[in-house]
């Protein structure tokens, strides 16, 4: 009985282990990020939401399917980027904000730039997403070098940052 009862602890131990491990379980979170990082993930949600925002509109103007793929995607990203904001209880800017409007005023700027550059035809259309592509990737790369942040945090940005490679590499074919 003792040894079953010993075998049926390791087995629900593994269980629990595996399921922490599992695409989708929440990390266990060993610190918190810092007030840099809070406003890191408040920027790269807006960042998300820019790059969302510009391709549903070219994917409105412009006769390219790959602006509504890549445009659901973002959506992804900015949830993903929502998801650790809620865990650290940090607000987050995108959620009351109607499409093309942003709290950073040069995102803001950024969004008119991009719009008015990609409504000039497809190949400037392309050339937006690269650039859009290009500015996350500068970023996240930026953000990815401190060695202090919390797993969770990292892992999402390890994510999105392999995710905007491939966007600019569908933008660049």
């Amino acid at each position: 009985m003792l040894k079953q009862k010993k075998v049926s602890i390791v087995v629900v131990s593994a269980l629990f282990g595996a399921l922490a491990l599992a695409p989708g379980a929440s990390a266990a979170v060993t610190s918190r990020p810092t007030t840099a990082q809070k406003l890191q993930l408040q920027y790269l949600v807006e960042e998300e939401k820019l790059a969302r925002d510009v391709y549903t509109f070219l994917a409105e103007n412009v006769t390219s399917q790959k602006f509504a793929n890549i445009a659901k995607s973002e959506q992804t990203h900015m949830d993903n980027v929502a998801v650790i904001l809620k865990t650290y209880n940090f607000f987050n800017p995108t959620l009351t904000r109607a499409a093309g409007v942003f709290r950073d005023k040069e995102l803001q700027a950024l969004y008119t730039e991009l719009t008015t550059q990609g409504s000039a035809g497809v190949l400037e259309a392309f050339e937006v997403g690269v650039a859009i592509e290009e500015l996350d990737i500068k970023d996240l790369e930026k953000y990815l070098k401190s060695n202090s942040m919390p797993a969770d945090m990292r892992l999402m940005m390890e994510r999105l940052l392999k995710a905007s490679y491939n966007h600019l590499a569908a933008f660049q074919r």
